[in-house]
């Protein structure tokens, strides 16, 4: 591994660190297990919600029903229903993210196997995790703000009182002013986002939600950082996409088959056989495996900064340890 930062070092860092040849496997594998028993626990336990949700769908449309006002009323209630839930499940996956994060970043920092655990390091991740995810949702906050109208719009159209043509000229202004909008921020969150990515590896290297320290260790390492994570997560993204498309397309004929055989709600349940819930099982298994390889990878050039902190090198550190 080399002694100091290179754009060479930071794309290569995921395959270099470490227990490079065990690591990832045990990592994806372990991801791939809780997350898919977290998701079929989830499914299971919200249900009867959606085909709750299903089965009004059905009774409206058998009743001629085609007021929007009653059909919004009603998702508006099924998200009610799935809220306590999606919060539920949002800490849950924070929870779990955190855990493999800080796995991730003590192979990476400190030269560790894999394992997992819970203790100040993952609640210190997950802080970290919800401030990263927080600035990610206020970027579309923007966006948001500008096509809410279009609902109003769309509900206006639905009672009569725009025509067809008002309708979509104003979508289309939307559209456009929102295409505007993001040529102009997206640069700026690309900036920010690569300058702060070191900050999971910061946050473990130094014991503390460590944004500042990140900027420090990224400060004329942008385009390096920025180009390594862009050709690995581009890379692995067509490899993980392309992997998947073709689980999908073994998954997805039996599927198709039993699906054509539903006609009300009451058939929608026969349609999870043992088979069909099998193969999904095993497709999200897939994914998630794959996902996590991805994952812990396209951690490394940020990690790699992080590493050579300009301050004090983590290399440097280890090697002091040695005569101590």
């Amino acid at each position: 591994m080399p002694g100091r930062f290179t754009f060479d070092g930071a794309l290569m860092f995921g395959f270099r660190a470490a227990y490079a040849r065990s690591f990832p496997w045990k990592f994806a594998l372990a991801f791939a297990l809780v997350c898919t028993v977290l998701t079929a626990l989830f499914v299971y336990l919200t249900k009867d919600i959606l085909l709750g949700f299903i089965d009004s769908i059905d009774k409206l449309d058998s009743a001629g029903v085609d007021d929007p006002a009653v059909f919004f009323d009603l998702m508006f209630g099924t998200f009610m229903s799935f809220a306590p839930w999606g919060a539920l499940a949002a800490l849950a996956s924070l929870a779990v993210w955190a855990m493999f994060m800080t796995a991730t970043q003590r192979r990476y920092i400190r030269d560790e196997d894999f394992s997992l655990g819970f203790g100040a390091d993952e609640v210190r991740m997950m802080g970290t995790g919800f401030i990263w995810y927080l600035g990610q949702s206020l970027m579309g906050v923007l966006p948001l703000l500008i096509m809410l109208p279009v609902f109003g719009e769309v509900m206006e159209f639905a009672r009569g009182e725009v025509t067809e043509n008002e309708m979509v000229a104003f979508v289309m202004g939307r559209v456009a002013y929102l295409l505007l909008v993001m040529l102009v921020t997206f640069p700026v969150y690309v900036f920010f986002a690569t300058r702060f990515s070191p900050v999971f590896a910061m946050t473990l290297k130094e014991g503390k939600i460590a944004f500042g320290d990140a900027w420090i260790v990224s400060r004329g390492r942008f385009w390096p950082i920025l180009g390594a994570y862009l050709i690995v997560a581009i890379v692995g993204g067509m490899a993980v996409g392309f992997v998947s498309t073709f689980v999908e397309m073994l998954v997805s004929p039996a599927f198709m088959l039993s699906l054509d055989t539903v006609g009300d709600v009451p058939e929608l349940l026969s349609l999870f056989t043992p088979g069909v819930i099998a193969g999904m099982l095993a497709y999200t298994f897939i994914r998630y495996f794959l996902s996590a390889l991805l994952m812990h990878v396209v951690q490394g050039p940020a990690a790699f900064a992080a590493r050579h902190d300009p301050r004090g090198s983590v290399d440097d550190a280890l090697r002091v340890s040695e005569f101590e």
